[in-house]
């Protein structure tokens, strides 16, 4: 089976489009937990609230909000895809209301998908990878252990590297069917171990 990296940023290419570079509105330091897979729903306002950038004047939203923080932020829509594909899985799902660039509600359509945890997936010899003594500091190139995808979800975060989301080819195929905008996915290479 493939996998592929969503890319949090969206298509930066369409000024049009919502682009994000705060996070939820009086949670503080713990914003980080919704980034890097830690358990972010203690700490989330119940009446969670993000601002559009004045630096970024789209007003566009898609299926997914393009961000600097690196959160998986989809519509209701997209996130019932998600739902059913990650049924079983510790998922947090956060929604929030979008405010415009004047300070008025632009949506409450909105939320975060925080996969808890991360999965160990990378082939060590062959990704491109820079160390700091025994830590990866730098992941150039992600090549995945297809012998460590056997028991895979759906939807995971990479081990050493949690900012980067990866689904299966399975909910790849779900979104397309949804006919999704703003959602751009780059397939993983696997390594040639079986």
């Amino acid at each position: 089976m493939n996998y592929f990296m969503i890319e949090t940023l969206g298509d930066t290419n369409d000024s049009s489009l919502c682009l994000l570079e705060s996070e939820p509105e009086g949670m503080g330091l713990e914003s980080y937990y919704l980034s890097v897979g830690k358990k972010a729903a203690p700490f989330f306002p119940a009446d969670a609230r993000l601002h559009m950038s004045e630096a970024y004047p789209g007003i566009q939203t898609g299926s997914l909000i393009g961000n600097f923080k690196r959160f998986l932020i989809v519509d209701a829509k997209t996130r019932e895809i998600f739902e059913r594909r990650c049924a079983g899985m510790e998922v947090e799902y956060l929604p929030f209301t979008l405010y415009n660039h004047k300070g008025r509600i632009h949506s409450r359509d909105y939320g975060f998908i925080n996969p808890i945890g991360a999965f160990d997936c990378l082939d060590f010899q062959e990704s491109q990878l820079e160390y700091l003594g025994q830590d990866i500091v730098r992941i150039e190139e992600r090549v995945l252990d297809p012998r460590k995808l056997k028991h895979a979800p759906d939807l995971f975060r990479i081990d050493r590297d949690t900012q980067r989301y990866v689904v299966s080819e399975r909910l790849v195929d779900a979104l397309e069917a949804s006919d999704p905008t703003n959602i751009l996915v780059t397939e993983l290479a696997q390594s040639g171990h079986l």
